[in-house]
Parts: structure tokens; C-alpha cells; sequence
């Protein structure tokens, strides 16, 4: 028997199928597999060989006039290399076209018209050209953030998350003048949240805040509550806290910032500000910003190291300086911009500086120090050495210290409680009580004392207040402002022009856990968390355009008969949608389950779906349907939450960290280990194939039936765990931060490949009739490649991706002629919709 490739099965049966005329069936014999029958003598061109398919199937043969130039706009998916095989070219137009005679079997190619004679089209026919000029390929850009798979035979694929976007690519039309691949298109009312909801889903938090004249701005993060994936947020009032807007965010190229960075400091005014936190990695972070609107994410490339512990900053007449720690000794920084930081390291006698404030270029900071007290155990004098506090006044910028000490009176004790600058300089609080009667009618009455300093030199008493506790100080020179214990837990907040006279500025209630504390103008603002919402004092955030994002995340789309299903969350709990075209969507309905779906696929016996459940011991959740319409919960025997399933020959199998699960009727489940944490895994034509990590570095597993696991020996020299696989028969290609493999042989051997550069990183892959894709980031744009076998890869023109903020294709499918893409456009989700490559 002859052997074929699936390309030739399909345009034979193709052939077989549709009319003699289909310009699809001329298209797929001249192009899918003219030049790999395997029945036909190598010897034969090309050409020759197209025409012997064409012949087989009983079609006319003919040749058209080349191409003409397109235009920039008019790009193709299809788009070809001057290498590769010659491109349909557009069919002229004919007033009535005859029907087309059938030739002989033995009859040869049509001679060429004598010189000067112009031949009349054939209304049937395929038009013939040499290759064309290649278009420039422009950069392309991707948008978060969950992943997209075949499953079984066909496959969809949408992925939306909080700030993800949805790509959907679909087939063009062959006629002449069809403009090129659409665009995307927003896609946030494509999948429905949770209409029951109560909450948006996602953890907000507000770290820190600060003010300068009328500007206000508290910053702080907003996610899903899994560390580092955490979204930085800025929020701003220009008026003194009356309007509120969301701060545009962007890196020093204009793309969006990571995900993972957290502002933990913030003071600016005069047309400079700069927040600090840290990074996911846990290095340090800084922001920039002219006008307290539009932030500008910056790395410090020197001064800081992971080991700082950089706990305050405040804004100088020259500038910045922040105060810290770092291996049991104070640390300083300058900066005149917050772009470049001088270190002051090893500052003498000081074992860490926790706040600071500035009035001028004479700068103020509080930290701790050791001291040597000695204390009479009886008639022995014993020396030992205790940790104490203080404050400590600079006035060259933090360079050089000196200490200061502030009295005890009026009652006072304890240690200071935070450092501003206030309307009569510098500012800082003390407890204090006084105790009057004896014995039973003894009472103690407790207070706050404030202490203040024109230049930081001489300090006294300036004021007192009530409260039974001290939470919170700080100021502008507008005022101040500190919060107090009051009853029951709550927290009140007194407010003064003048620290002599206090009067109440509000009630805080118990579950608020506050972050920072600030006065603009007649305003007090507040900052801090509420449960899982972030709080600002007197504001409903929920107000403010696009600070708060409802979640919603699709983990997984797949395609079955008639029908497609996407899996993933909205406002905290599962979700699935269903659609029986791939552009309206419907949402299924199911008792409410907290946690999310992050995989789905279709097999013989129905729909299963797989995640985890929300809580603080999270488990594996998992829902069947037979019809992809009614889902109703399945039980998995135990183990940690699945991350991926498929559909092979044995049945179902699901996989997550050191188990493996299948199901050949998805109602009895067995459960098995495998050694590692897979995180995707694929079906061959007789076995399962997953691929993940174990412990740092990449690990890949086969089996035959989905329960006995065997490690396949990769390439030396790998560190990236891989991320996801795609199998088109035998032939396997699993991705990784940095690199790809290939299997021909069901993932038994694997072989390193490039995608073509050092910047791409590989983020998708999916399989398609003709071979695979895979996408990939590239400084910030995205990319999309097509290989026939995954050793060479070729890189497409796809358009309308490229642009400001942070865009990248994170998940691909097949869907009959069709690939899904689905990432992120910054915040915005996306629909796009392209042809499957050639």
C-alpha cells in the first residue's frame, strides 16, 4: 500500500467530496500536496507534479499572469517567502464563464499562445504564478493570560482574563479585492460574569498614599490573591480627593509593566513624584511621574540590592531620599529624580532608619540603635546591651547624622510615632497617660502628646489629644492628622490645623486595616484594605473608571461536535460558556462553586472540565456534561487540583502536580502518580504525552494508558520548566521560556529547536492541519511562527497587534479551518478572528 501524509488523504477526499469547480479542491492540489505525493517519480518538477494531481482528480490545468503588487494594508496570513511554494494568484474576472471540459486521462498540459496573442482565461481555473515579492514583516504586539488548548479532534480557544484579551482567527475569502486579516475587536461582553455575584472577585489593596497641594495619590495592587500575578494600580485626585481617576501605568518604552510589582512608598509634589516597592522577583522597583497622572516603571540599576529593606521616603528641596536597612546597618538614598539612586551606606551607630521626613534639605529620620545599660543585680552591677530608638537629623541629604532626642513630659512615655511635616515643621506623636486617686478609685486617663520642632533641633510639647491608643500619624503643611483607638475596635480620626485644637475627622471601621494616612487641604485621606477590597477613605472605588476590574478568566476553550466550551471564572466562582458558532456565547448555569475551571476537553463519553476550588486548601474541581449544555460536579479521588486534561485512547486524562487521573466514561475515576508537577498535557493516536517541570527543571512523561508514567530523556543543557505541548499525530512540540522541543516519535526522544531569535519566547502553541503555530513575546510585541514539522519556523505578517501597552498571545487552538488566539492588550480583552496558515 502506498503511504500518504494527512495532507493527502485530505485533499484526495476533498477532491472526492466537493464540486469539480471548488476553488478549494484546485487550491489543495496545487498547494497541500502537489509536491509530497508519494506515488509519483521524483524526477518530475514541481510543476509537473501539481499537474499530475490536478489530472487525478479530473480538473483543468492552467496558468495565470503573476500577481500585482498589494498594498501595505492588504497583508495575508498566508503570506509566503520567496523560498517557498508559488501563491494562488487572483482569478481575473470573465463575462460568462463556459462550463469546463473534461480532459483525457493521458492528455497533456494546454501549449502556450503564440507571441502576441492573449489567452482566454479559464473560468475554472486555479491561476499559477511564481512567487511573489514578500511583504516587510512589522512587529506585532500580544496582550495576560491564561492558556488555550486543542482538545480532541477540533478545538476553540478564548482565553479572558482581568485584563486579558480574546483573539479568535478565522477563514478569509479567496475572491480578489477581500482586505486583510480584521483586527481584534473588544470582547468584554463576549463572556457574561456572574449575574448572583456579590463581589468582583479579586483581592484590591491600597499600600500606601500621599499628597502634595490639592494632588492626591494612594497606590496599591489589584489580583486574584496568587502571589505575583498582582496588577500595580495608581489612583489620583487632582481637586483634594473630590474626583478620583485611574493613573496610566507604562514601562521606559511605552509598554505596559509587569505583572507582580507592589508600591509600598510613595511623596512627590512640584511636578516630580516616585514611589518604591517591590517586585515579584523581590528586587527593587520605582515609579516616576511629572504630574502624579501617567507613571513611569523604572528598575534601579544601581543603589539598591535584594537584601534592603527600604522603609520610607519623602521629597527634599533637591530632591528624594529614601531610609532603610540592610544587613543589620542604616541605609540611605538620594536621587534627584527618582531615575538614578546614591547609596549611603554603613551610616555609623544606627542599626536601621523606619521613617523619614523633609523640610527643605534638612531631613529628618526615626530608627533604632544599641546601647549599653547596666543594672544592679543585687551587689553585682551588671553591663548588657539593649536595642533603644531615636531620632536622628540630616542637612546635606542624608549623607551624614546626627542624633536628636525629644524629652519626656507632660506624661508622655514609649517611643515616637511617626514623622511628617506639618504647618509648624516637623511633626511626631507620643502616648501619654496620667494616673489619679488610690487604690479603688484610682483611674488612669490616656492620651496623645504632640511633639514639634521648627528645624528639627529643639523639641516640645505643642499639643494633646484623647484616644486610648495611638494606630496612626502623619501630615502635610495643610495639617494633621492621627488615628486613635476608640470603643469596641473602631478607630477615630482627629484632625488639627495647628496641633493645638483636635476635632474628630471620622470613624474607622473594624475591619479596615489602614496603610497611610495623609491631609490635602481641608481633606483627610485615607488609604488601606477592607476585607479583599481596597479602601480609600470617603470613596467608593467602584466609582472610579476602570480601578476596579470584575474577574473574569477563561482557562481553556475546546470544540466538539457542533458545539464549542469555554472554561475559567468570573467574580471568584466557575464559570462555563458554551457557543454554537465561536462568536455568541451563552453562559452555562450550575450551583455556584467558588474557585476556577483551567482546562477542558471532549472525548466519546462527553465534556470534562477540570480546576481547583477556592479556599485555603484548595482541591481538584472537575464537571462532566454529556452535551457541553448541563454540567453537573464529578468527583476525583483526591490529590492536588488538576491543571490540564485531554481526551486519548484509553479515555479522559486529567493531570496536576504528582497525579494523574483517568476516566474511561468519565463516572469511575482511578488515580496514579507521576514524579514531577506537569502543567499540560496531549493525546497521540495510542498515548498520552505531558509535559511540566520537576523541580527546576524541565521534565516530559509518556504513557499508553494515561496511569503508568515514564520520564523521556530531554536535551542537556535545559532550566526553563516547559509550559505546554500540542501533538499532531506523532510529531510533538512542547514550549518553554526560551526555547522549543520536537518529538517525531510520540514524545520517546526530543530535540532542541530555535524559533528564529534570542527574543522570542514562546508563550503558545497549537497544531492545524497543515503543521503547528506557536506565538511568542518578543521586547514587549508579539509574534506569530508556522512550521509544517516544528524544526523550522517561519514568522507570519499578522497586523493589527502592534502598539502601546503590554500585548501578547498567550493561548492558541485549532478550530476547523480556523486558529483562536487569545492574550492580552494591556487591561482591554480583545476578539480576533484570522485565517489557519498555510
Amino acid at each position: 500500500m502506498t503511504a500518504r501524509t494527512p495532507e493527502q488523504d485530505e485533499a484526495r477526499r476533498t477532491a472526492e467530496e466537493e464540486p469539480a469547480g471548488s476553488r478549494d479542491v484546485r487550491r489543495r492540489l496545487t498547494f497541500g500536496v502537489a509536491g509530497d505525493l508519494a506515488d509519483m517519480p521524483a524526477a518530475l518538477s514541481p510543476w509537473q507534479r501539481a499537474y499530475e494531481a490536478w489530472r487525478a482528480a479530473g480538473l483543468n490545468w492552467g496558468h495565470g499572469a503573476p500577481p500585482r503588487e498589494r498594498t501595505p494594508k492588504a497583508t495575508s496570513l498566508n503570506a509566503v517567502r520567496a523560498d517557498a511554494q508559488p501563491e494562488a494568484a487572483p482569478k481575473p474576472k470573465a463575462s460568462k464563464p463556459k462550463p469546463a471540459k473534461r480532459k483525457p486521462a493521458n492528455a497533456r498540459p494546454a501549449p502556450r499562445p503564440a507571441r502576441g496573442v492573449k489567452a482566454k482565461p479559464d473560468p475554472d481555473d486555479v491561476l499559477v504564478a511564481g512567487p511573489p515579492k514578500p511583504d516587510p514583516v512589522p512587529a506585532m504586539r500580544t496582550g495576560p493570560t491564561r492558556r488555550l488548548r486543542v482538545r480532541g479532534t477540533v478545538a476553540a480557544g478564548l482565553v479572558v482574563v482581568a485584563g486579558g484579551v480574546i483573539f479568535v482567527v478565522a477563514q478569509g475569502d479567496d475572491e480578489p479585492g477581500t482586505p486583510g486579516i480584521p483586527g481584534p475587536i473588544p470582547a468584554d461582553g463576549l463572556f457574561a460574569p456572574d449575574p448572583a455575584a456579590a463581589t468582583d472577585g479579586l483581592v484590591q489593596d491600597l499600600t500606601t498614599i500621599a499628597s502634595a497641594g490639592g494632588t492626591i495619590v494612594a497606590a496599591g495592587t489589584e489580583g486574584d490573591g496568587v502571589p505575583g500575578r498582582e496588577r500595580t494600580r495608581f489612583v489620583v485626585s487632582a481637586d483634594t480627593g473630590r474626583a478620583w481617576s485611574l493613573a496610566k501605568l507604562r514601562g521606559p518604552d511605552g509598554s505596559a509593566p509587569p505583572s507582580g510589582d507592589t508600591p509600598r512608598l510613595l511623596s512627590g509634589g512640584n511636578g516630580r513624584w516616585v514611589a518604591l516597592g517591590r517586585s515579584s522577583g523581590g528586587g527593587v522597583v520605582a515609579w516616576t511621574s511629572g504630574d502624579a497622572g501617567t507613571w513611569t516603571r523604572r528598575t534601579p540599576a544601581a543603589g539598591f540590592t535584594p537584601a534592603d529593606r527600604v522603609n520610607d521616603l519623602t521629597r527634599t528641596g533637591q530632591g528624594f531620599v529614601a531610609v532603610g536597612a540592610s544587613g543589620g546597618r542604616a541605609v540611605a538614598w538620594s536621587s534627584a529624580d527618582g531615575r538614578a539612586w546614591q547609596r549611603i551606606d554603613g551610616i555609623p551607630g544606627i542599626t536601621g532608619l523606619d521613617r523619614v521626613a523633609a523640610a527643605g534639605n534638612v531631613v529628618m529620620a526615626h530608627g533604632t540603635y544599641s546601647k549599653k545599660v547596666t543594672e544592679k543585680r543585687g551587689k553585682k552591677k551588671v553591663t548588657r546591651t539593649v536595642g533603644a530608638d531615636g531620632l536622628w537629623r540630616s542637612a546635606d541629604g542624608g549623607r551624614t547624622w546626627t542624633h536628636v532626642g525629644i524629652p519626656q513630659a507632660q506624661g508622655s512615655y514609649g517611643s515616637t510615632k511617626g514623622l511628617t511635616t506639618g504647618p509648624g515643621g516637623f511633626a511626631t506623636v507620643r502616648e501619654g497617660k496620667q494616673t489619679t486617686g488610690r487604690k479603688k478609685h484610682r483611674r488612669t486617663k490616656r492620651f496623645g502628646l504632640l511633639f514639634t520642632s521648627p528645624d528639627g533641633l529643639k523639641w516640645r510639647v505643642a499639643g494633646k489629644f484623647g484616644g486610648a491608643g495611638i494606630d496612626r500619624f502623619d501630615g502635610t503643611p495643610s495639617g494633621l492628622a492621627v488615628i486613635v483607638k476608640a470603643a469596641k475596635g473602631a478607630h477615630t480620626v482627629l484632625r488639627s490645623a495647628d496641633g493645638r485644637t483636635w476635632r474628630p475627622g471620622g470613624t474607622l471601621a473594624a475591619p479596615v486595616r489602614s496603610s497611610g494616612l495623609t491631609v490635602a487641604g481641608e481633606r483627610l485621606a485615607e488609604s488601606g484594605r477592607q476585607g479583599d477590597d481596597a479602601y480609600l477613605l470617603g470613596v467608593d472605588l467602584r466609582t472610579v473608571p476602570g480601578a476596579v476590574h470584575p474577574e473574569r478568566s477563561i482557562g481553556s476553550v475546546a470544540a466538539g461536535p457542533g458545539r464549542s466550551v469555554a472554561v475559567g471564572s468570573t467574580n471568584g466562582r466557575a464559570a462555563i460558556w458554551t457557543t454554537p458558532d465561536g462568536r455568541s456565547w451563552t453562559r452555562s448555569r450550575f450551583p455556584a462553586t467558588g474557585g476556577r475551571l483551567s482546562d477542558v476537553a471532549h472525548g466519546k463519553p462527553g465534556w470534562l472540565a477540570v480546576g481547583r476550588v477556592s479556599g485555603a486548601s484548595s482541591g481538584p474541581l472537575a464537571m462532566t456534561s454529556k452535551d457541553g449544555l448541563v454540567w453537573r460536579k464529578a468527583t476525583l479521588p483526591g490529590g492536588p487540583p488538576p491543571v490540564a486534561v485531554t481526551s486519548g485512547p484509553s479515555g479522559h486524562v486529567a493531570v496536576g502536580t504528582g497525579a494523574a487521573w483517568r476516566s474511561a466514561d468519565l463516572r469511575a475515576w482511578r488515580r496514579t502518580g507521576i514524579d514531577g508537577a506537569p502543567s499540560d498535557v496531549t493525546a497521540t493516536g495510542s498515548s498520552y504525552v505531558a509535559v511540566g517541570g520537576k523541580g527546576k527543571a524541565p521534565a516530559a512523561w509518556t504513557s499508553r494508558d494515561g496511569l503508568r508514567w515514564t520520564p523521556a530523556k530531554l536535551p542537556p543543557g535545559l532550566t526553563a520548566p516547559l509550559t505546554q505541548v500540542a501533538a499532531r499525530g506523532d510529531t510533538l512540540v512542547a514550549i518553554a521560556a526560551g526555547y522549543t522541543l520536537v518529538s517525531a516519535d510520540a514524545g520517546a526522544t526530543w530535540t532542541r529547536r530555535a524559533l528564529g531569535g534570542p527574543d522570542l519566547i514562546a508563550t503558545a502553541v497549537t497544531p492545524t492541519t497543515r503543521g503547528f503555530v506557536v506565538t511568542a513575546t518578543t521586547n514587549g510585541d508579539a509574534a506569530v511562527l508556522t512550521s509544517s514539522d516544528g524544526a523550522a519556523w517561519r514568522r507570519l505578517d499578522v497586523p493589527g497587534l502592534a502598539g502601546p501597552g503590554d500585548q501578547r498571545i498567550t493561548t492558541l487552538t485549532t478550530m476547523g479551518p480556523d486558529i483562536l488566539a487569545t492574550g492580552a492588550d494591556s487591561d482591554t480583552p480583545t476578539f480576533w478572528r484570522a485565517p489557519a496558515p498555510e
